[in-house]
């Protein structure tokens, strides 16, 4: 695995009904192996759980230990260089497409579950408030646990 890294192979946790384990993603993690890309390959079978949303998969590696940088950048700037698109995507750079989103980041109990169903508590979150897509914006209506 780390000689494909440095072969500049990318490696996106796609995180499904079916391909998200505590398990395996604690000891890549242990490893220095940490995904290239963070997605959710989000579907009508995952939307109400293990997945939810796109946040809900960062929040996972929030509580893994990485970086709020990293993890943002892993879903923004980081696949739209991946598909050829940075400076238009993933940025609020000048001439940028220009959508966001606001995050708060909520302190308490999170309950995160894997695809196995292994839930673990997280002591915070990433919650979104606003999203701004196409010079509309769009506000938060009700959250999940």
């Amino acid at each position: 695995v780390h000689a494909a890294i440095e072969r500049g192979v990318i490696f996106d946790v796609g995180h499904g009904a079916g391909s998200f384990s505590w398990d395996v993603v604690q000891k890549a993690m242990a490893q220095g192996v940490e995904p290239t890309t963070i997605s959710s390959d989000l579907h009508v079978y995952n939307v109400n759980g293990p997945v939810y949303d796109l946040v809900n998969v960062v929040n996972k590696f929030l509580y893994l230990g990485m970086s709020l940088d990293d993890a943002l950048a892993k879903v923004t700037s980081i696949p739209a260089e991946t598909i050829l698109m940075p400076g238009q995507v993933g940025t609020l750079a000048v001439d940028a497409w220009g959508d966001a989103v606001v995050f708060e980041l909520r302190e308490g109990e999170f309950q995160l579950v894997d695809a196995a169903g292994k839930a673990k508590i997280a002591k915070k979150k990433l919650e979104p408030v606003v999203v701004v897509k196409g010079g509309q914006v769009y506000r938060q209506r009700h959250t999940h646990n």
